[in-house]
């Protein structure tokens, strides 16, 4: 399954629960809603224990494609038109008044518990889950380098109620062409309207699969596409539209082969199962089968038991109130979930859930004096204006956001234009140094990290491009300037971005900056996470190579790499070896065009902090220099680079880790300056710039021996 990290994204149950008169009540989809739920809220307190847990949510998926369906197409067929604001208000009143709850709750659990650090990514989020484009909003973040290691936040479960909402817009509106297009067909005829809704839909499950089939091979955010997730609801409409099968022995094999698919999924999928794509084909399947057949089953008496009902009709709510619990609680308790705070959040949850749906959801959609009886019109206001209050509070916390932001960035600037002694890296260049005006300073603002950078669009060349194309900035003089270089790299070349204009200003160098997402200067063959990372990271290494043999002004070559970058594809093998990331980088080295004139400055990479570290800086501010240092020999695995440098007659090493470490010692806090990121592996802006003299220093020495 592709996801942003190590573990799934949380998933959100569909919703709806329109179960037309002429169906009657279904036991057996109460029964299967439970199933879904309890399979997801397993997953996601013990993904070890129920692996692919996270299906249920494509249970949902079908079986809202199956009432909504059947309920729309029903009314195309007695009526001869969808009343579409009556629709889209039922669908208000039946899930806004639950959601925009838990919003609310989550924004407030936000500012009080949630480091502020956090805030922007889990405001943002509720935000948009507010307009129900969460999914979209995790699309994007999925293919975003720089936002590739967020933390989940309290409302990421909204993607797939997202989704839904998008389900249910468009639906209606492809069955209302259906019902103008009816209009044409004369009596009598093979042409009906359920055959021509049937066509419709069978070709939107065919195109909707074939592209999450294509989507999930290239690129991570298939997951949380519309697009890809379109057939599930499609296929739930279509099931709609088969005739019953009389004999009940029949249903109930078949409905026992459809658990059996669900089963199946559930323990035998993992985070690593590539999802939707085919895999989604066996939940998918199973629950198409036990909806068209479990009328009457097994499968109905189950769902008749009080304790599956109940469950079944909170399964909304569940899913809302679920997964806010299992990411707050830990910020609550300043710990990770254990068994006690995962038994706490259990016990929870259930109660939650059915005092939130019978002591507000059901009171708001039924009252008299809320919005039982309302007109669709007064619906959508009413809507309209419980959405702004929740994004009211959203933007308030992000105007407070910003204005910290400011404030670190301006106290920052001014200690920098001061040239203060001791600040950043000086404190390591001599750690004699001392400077009492630094007393209580801590830059930046240990909230703002992680818009502390220099990197920016026109330097960089991201995964969300959809392409390999190398994108270079120029930093320096336009024209007078003494020397070219260019810098490539992967992030952890363009992170000096803020250190190499101030160098290039101080020599009056011309320095083009490349970068690419996980991907550097290498001839080796580097694992990506999809198929279309691959090709594009190919297609980058190969543009550089191109560009370098072309160009004949340049002066030298800036190149840097992650320690823990991407492993090598070697024989069919996957490795991580030293020697073999050398030869590659060796190799890459030698396309220049006059070796023996252009030298290349390999820059070693700073190092790498363990999970953890930043929020312990957050926690500890000053005290964290000590409280949340590592051993030196832990935090410096071997790059490549000096192994590369070793092979090449003209290439040099800019090794400057005693700017980040003390002997023994790596801390977080150096010379008052926080020396990495949110991820604990990228470098501040701020620590980068007081790197910047030495950088210079030694980039000019490098120059100056060749």
């Amino acid at each position: 399954m592709t996801i942003l990290t190590s573990t799934q994204p949380a998933d959100a149950p569909a919703a709806a629960d329109a179960q037309a008169p002429a169906e009657g009540f279904r036991p057996d989809i109460q029964a299967l809603r439970a199933i879904a739920v309890l399979s997801v809220f397993a997953y996601h307190l013990a993904p070890g224990r129920l692996s692919g847990g996270y299906i249920g949510v494509d249970v949902f998926f079908v079986i809202s494609g199956f009432l909504i369906g059947s309920h729309l197409l029903r009314e195309v067929e007695t009526t001869g038109r969808i009343r579409l604001g009556a629709f889209w208000a039922r669908r208000a009143k039946r899930l806004l008044p639950a959601s925009l709850l838990v919003l609310l709750v989550s924004a407030v659990a936000t500012f009080v518990w949630v480091p502020r650090s956090l805030w922007s990514q889990f405001l943002t989020e509720i935000a948009a889950s507010s307009l129900y484009v969460e999914n979209w909003r995790l699309a994007w973040a999925s293919v975003d380098y720089l936002a590739a290691d967020n933390k989940a936040s309290a409302v990421q479960h909204f993607w797939s109620l997202s989704v839904e909402e998008q389900f249910y817009v468009f639906t209606p509106l492809l069955l209302l062409a259906v019902a103008l297009l009816s209009r044409s067909i004369r009596p009598g005829s093979y042409v009906t309207t359920r055959r021509l809704a049937g066509s419709l839909f069978a070709l939107v499950v065919c195109a909707s699969f074939i592209y999450g089939v294509w989507l999930t091979g290239n690129t991570p955010e298939a997951y949380f596409s519309a697009f890809t997730r379109a057939w599930e609801f499609a296929a739930g409409v279509l099931i709609g539209m088969l005739p019953v099968i009389g004999s009940r022995a029949a249903r109930a094999l078949g409905v026992a082969l459809g658990l059996a698919l669900i089963a199946t999924a559930a323990t035998q999928y993992t985070s690593a199962t590539p999802f939707p794509g085919v895999a989604a084909l066996v939940p998918v399947s199973g629950a198409a089968l036990a909806i068209w057949l479990g009328r009457g089953t097994f499968l109905a008496r189950v769902g008749s038991w009080r304790p599956v009902s109940i469950v079944g009709d909170t399964s909304y709510a569940i899913y809302l109130w679920h997964w806010p619990l299992i990411v707050l609680v830990p910020f609550i308790t300043d710990a990770p979930l254990n068994a006690g705070t995962k038994l706490v959040i259990l016990g929870v949850t259930f109660p939650l859930a059915w005092l939130s749906t019978t002591q507000w959801e059901d009171r708001v959609r039924f009252s008299g004096r809320l919005l039982g009886g309302r007109s669709p019109v007064t619906v959508g206001l009413w809507s309209a204006g419980a959405m702004v209050v929740v994004l009211a509070v959203v933007a308030t916390g992000l105007a407070v956001k910003a204005s910290g932001a400011a404030q670190s960035e301006r106290k920052v600037n001014t200690l920098l234009a001061q040239n203060m002694s001791c600040l950043g890296a000086a404190k390591l260049a001599d750690p004699t140094c001392e400077n009492p005006d630094l007393k209580g300073v801590l830059v930046p603002d240990p909230s703002e990290l992680a818009t502390d950078e220099a990197n920016r669009a026109e330097c960089w060349s991201s995964s969300a491009a959809k392409t390999g194309e190398v994108v270079m900035c120029r930093l320096g003089p336009k024209n007078g300037y003494s020397r070219r270089l260019l810098a490539v790299g992967d992030s952890h070349n363009d992170q000096l971005v803020g250190a190499y204009e101030d160098i290039a200003k101080e020599f009056g160098w011309r320095i083009d900056v490349a970068g690419r997402v996980g991907c550097y200067w290498t001839e080796a063959d580097l694992q990506k996470n999809s198929t279309a990372d691959q090709l594009m990271c190919e297609e980058w290494r190969r543009s550089i190579s191109a560009y370098v043999e072309k160009a004949d002004d340049l002066d030298a070559i800036l190149t840097s790499k992650a320690r823990n970058s991407s492993p090598i594809l070697a024989d069919d093998n996957v490795t991580t070896s030293v020697a073999v990331t050398a030869e590659g980088l060796a190799r890459a080295w030698a396309r220049r065009p006059a070796p023996r004139k252009v030298p290349v400055i390999a820059i070693e990479d700073n190092p790498a902090m363990p999970e953890g570290t930043m929020a312990c800086v957050e926690a500890q501010r000053l005290d964290a220099a000590t409280a949340c240092a590592q051993p030196r020999r832990k935090v410096l695995p071997p790059s490549g680079l000096a192994e590369a440098v070793a092979v090449d007659p003209n290439a040099v090493l800019v090794d400057l880790t005693d700017l980040y470490c003390e002997p023994k010692v790596c801390r977080p806090v150096v010379g008052h300056v926080i020396v990495y990121r949110d991820d604990g592996e990228h470098l501040t802006l701020t620590y980068t710039r007081t790197v910047a003299p030495y950088l210079g220093r030694a980039i000019d020495d490098a120059l100056r021996q060749r």
